[in-house]
């Protein structure tokens, strides 16, 4: 027998039997059809947990006899983080947490934030907040617009010496309060002066 015939045959009986199962179907025993591909979940912005650092270091001061400290400031690990001298800047898409130490020119920390508010621009209100790890603090509520988009900002001043150790968090609006623990863990500060 011709082997290109029996091969075409071969062939020919596959085709059929498919196309067969196909049209006929099968009984009771031929597997359901795939379920369609569902819409993809939506994408939820979660932040990642907190587990890294910032540290603002206060030496000893000289002629006083007092050991130096540290204040460590949680911030979130896995985000992209910018320096820029006091400056720390942790961003994961929309969310932004930044950590600053400024000089506190005034006597508490309300007013040096409220100092700071002024100079900036932004309006809003700066309030009282409560103690955090023991320093006094303030909070400044206001909005601002970036990239031609909202955001909503929070930021907590810590009298920390003669330094005013900020804590911004900055979210557009509809993201804010759902993404607030970024803020909530950064203002689990240790150390002490």
């Amino acid at each position: 027998m011709n082997k290109k015939l029996v091969g075409s045959a071969v062939v020919g009986a596959a085709v059929l039997a498919i196309v067969v199962a196909l049209f006929a179907g099968g009984g009771d025993d031929t597997p359901a059809a795939a379920p369609a591909p569902s819409a993809p979940a939506p994408t939820v912005t979660t932040p990642p947990v907190q587990s890294t650092e910032r540290i603002y270091d206060f030496p000893a001061e000289a002629g006083r006899g007092t050991g130096g400290f540290d204040v460590r400031i949680p911030v979130p690990a896995g985000w992209a983080v910018t320096e820029d001298k006091e400056r720390a800047s942790y961003r994961h898409g929309d969310l932004l947490l930044e950590t600053d130490r400024l000089p506190l020119e005034q006597e508490d920390p309300v007013s040096g934030l409220r100092a700071v508010a002024e100079a900036a621009g932004h309006g809003g209100s700066v309030v009282a907040h409560p103690a955090v790890a023991d320093y006094d603090a303030a909070e400044w509520d206001y909005t601002e617009t970036r990239d031609g988009s909202p955001r909503r900002v929070t930021v907590i001043g810590l009298g920390v010496g003669d330094r005013l150790i900020t804590i911004r968090f900055a979210a557009p609006p509809a993201e804010f309060d759902r993404n607030r623990g970024v803020l909530d863990a950064a203002l689990n500060v240790t150390g002490a002066g």
